[in-house]
């Protein structure tokens, strides 16, 4: 139950040090899920900027054609190098920003909806599920500012993805080359994604009363099924 308290700001910081407060908190206030939205989608075209304003741009998509393999005649490669400048490049990430993940937290939550009324758990509402999203992957916000600071630190212009990349664990751990055909599946998953699905089950187990296990198969399933074929995919082509 949500405590006299309460407010969207404190929850914004609950949600890392006290997340059972901040999931009691939420519940019933689905009006606050723009606060935790509107920062991560700031965030998320803060980095694009940021990046793209310092990169070579040429120099990135020469990488990624050699990476994806693409047999492109000399007419094809110089009409898409057109659509590889900097305020395109800004364009078309902020738009994936705002949209992208705005779109993403609604499949999430349609999810949780129908799961929901399939188990017939107690909170069954679609605005209910949207804001348990948002909230729940608040602690990504830290991604895209890591990132920005790590980068403007290191002081050189971008000719990589990777220059922007140094949370995930391609980046800690398998320092995979862009070639490799596994690496944008490893480059996808940061400690920031654990700490989520952490938070999710937590989040959910709470909701529902139905327990870590049951909460952490919901959470867990679609991430498997899309993971897994992803990776069959790979081995397979």
């Amino acid at each position: 139950m949500s405590s006299s308290n309460a407010s969207p700001l404190a929850t914004l910081g609950n949600i890392f040090v006290d997340p059972a407060k901040a999931y009691d908190d939420i519940r019933g206030h689905n009006r606050w899920l723009w606060w935790p939205l509107i920062l991560m989608i700031i965030a998320g075209i803060a980095v694009s900027i940021v990046f793209f304003s310092h990169a070579d741009t040429a120099a990135m998509f020469a990488q990624q054609m050699a990476a994806s393999h693409a047999q492109l005649t000399p007419e094809q490669m110089q009409a898409a190098a057109k659509f590889q400048t900097p305020a395109f490049l800004i364009g078309t990430s902020v738009g994936a920003a705002i949209f992208g993940t705005i779109i993403m937290y609604l499949i999430i939550a349609l999810y949780y909806m129908l799961i929901g009324k399939l188990a017939g758990w107690n909170e069954q509402r679609y605005s209910s599920w949207f804001s348990f999203a948002v909230w729940s992957s608040f602690p990504t916000v830290l991604v895209p500012l890591i990132s920005i600071a790590v980068f403007l630190m290191r002081g050189h212009a971008a000719t990589s993805f990777q220059d922007i990349d140094v949370l995930s664990f391609n980046a800690l751990l398998l320092h995979l080359p862009m070639t490799s055909k596994w690496y944008g599946l490893v480059s996808q998953v940061t400690p920031f994604t654990i700490w989520v699905i952490a938070l999710s089950i937590f989040g959910m187990a709470r909701w529902t009363k139905r327990g870590a296990g049951h909460a952490a198969l919901v959470v867990l399933a679609p991430l498997v099924i899309f993971y897994g074929l992803m990776a069959a995919f790979k081995v397979l082509f």
